[in-house]
């Protein structure tokens, strides 16, 4: 089998048409859910048996090769019925809405047209801002161009260790007319990592494309202590966590702190609000950086205005505290970006079926894709679909910037 590397060096193309814009992906999950591994899966072709813990944010740049007919009929956007034949037929996938209503939209106008099949009626080539789709002649397969994608590797997410926004990163080398006199002592480690930061100078800034969300289907590394077995009258479930959702997919309450008895799958919803407040905070923070601008400016020219007038009192706004919304609308630029949760493990002997219907659960709740993988067979659809979905965003909000 050929790694990505060897696959990509050769294509007849092997130049990636988003070679400025690198598909910016982040693995989020607790311990031991396998993201290293899918990382390491994805980009070079194999991964370690033995657990390593990650200390700290870790990219990953690499081409992405898409070659064999699954990930190109998954990419191809003139293959639409087929794909949703596919995707229904399969219980460890469910398409995201974005996705499945793209899909819809192509198979109607594909049979309004008078074609079965779209696919007839595909262009010889066909690109967009990540990759090129090539035909030879009528032929029914596709070629899709080389995708560089970055994809990040974050620590094991601790819900009393992290942190949603930050306006600049921790590990940023701040001057000491910033620090004062903290720029005398030595740096210390920081153990404490920020979902999204304002500044690019950390990993998971404001330019991440899409978010995997990771678990394992495994319920537990290690067996409980015997006094928690004693105290605890039933075992902690999945399905508990759905009762903590409003109709819209929102928590009702968002609970930073974890317990013991936590599974890498009960920290998704934790991840999830941390995420939403990030984005929340990371939209109010650039808005009225925006609007800062812009004031200092009327500032400006309402101070020469009074000087010259005699009047010296103005009035000084008061600071706004509130977060401004997010957009969900994925049509809007404003929207986060994509999350697809992903269960691992699936293959082992101590994977629960029941986790896995519970993730595919949670993903209709939030209207969210779900793939379920293990890194000892072939997963590179993990991400092609991420990147399609990044592809059909865009084209939505392309859309709605031209109306």
């Amino acid at each position: 089998m050929k790694t990505q590397a060897e696959v990509a060096s050769s294509t007849t193309n092997s130049t990636p048409v988003n070679v400025k814009d690198p598909v910016r992906l982040a693995f989020l999950g607790g311990p031991r859910t396998g993201k290293t591994a899918t990382i390491l899966k994805l980009s070079c072709g194999t991964y370690r048996d033995t657990y390593y813990p990650l200390r700290k944010t870790t990219p990953v740049l690499f081409t992405y090769a898409p070659q064999t007919p699954e990930l190109t009929l998954i990419l191809d956007q003139h293959n639409s019925k087929q794909l949703l034949e596919h995707a229904l037929a399969r219980d460890d996938l469910l398409l995201s809405p974005v996705i499945s209503e793209a899909l819809l939209r192509a198979s109607v106008k594909s049979l309004s047209a008078g074609s079965a099949h779209d696919i007839h009626l595909a262009p010889h080539g066909a690109r967009n801002d990540v990759y090129a789709t090539s035909r030879d002649g009528g032929s029914a397969a596709a070629e899709i161009s080389p995708i560089l994608a970055e994809l990040i590797d974050t620590p094991a997410f601790n819900a009393n260790q992290f942190i949603p926004f930050l306006e600049a990163s921790l590990h940023a080398r701040l001057g000491k007319d910033v620090l004062r006199k903290l720029a005398d002592t030595p740096r210390q480690p920081v153990n404490t990592e920020p979902l999204l930061v304002a500044s690019g100078a950390g990993e998971m800034n404001g330019a991440i494309d899409g978010y995997f969300l990771t678990y394992s289907a495994i319920p537990s590394v290690e067996p409980p202590n015997y006094d928690e077995l004693n105290t605890q009258v039933s075992p902690t479930t999945s399905v508990e966590s759905f009762d903590s959702y409003n109709s819209d997919g929102t928590l009702k309450t968002a609970s930073f702190g974890a317990s013991k008895n936590d599974t890498t799958f009960s920290l998704l919803p934790v991840i999830k609000a941390g995420l939403e407040e990030a984005w929340s905070e990371y939209y109010t923070y650039k808005t009225r950086w925006d609007q800062g601008k812009e004031k200092d400016i009327f500032s400006i020219k309402l101070a020469l205005r009074t000087m010259f007038d005699g009047k010296s009192s103005f009035k000084v706004d008061v600071p706004q505290n509130k977060l401004l919304q997010t957009s969900m609308n994925p049509a809007d630029p404003l929207c986060p970006p994509p999350i697809w949760i992903i269960c691992t493990h699936k293959d082992l002997p101590l994977a629960s079926p029941k986790l896995i219907n519970d993730g595919k659960k949670l993903a209709q709740l939030w209207r969210c894709g779900f793939l379920a993988v293990d890194v000892a067979q072939d997963i590179d659809q993990v991400l092609a679909l991420m990147i399609r979905e990044v592809v059909e965003r865009r084209s939505l909000q392309k859309a709605r910037k031209r109306r």
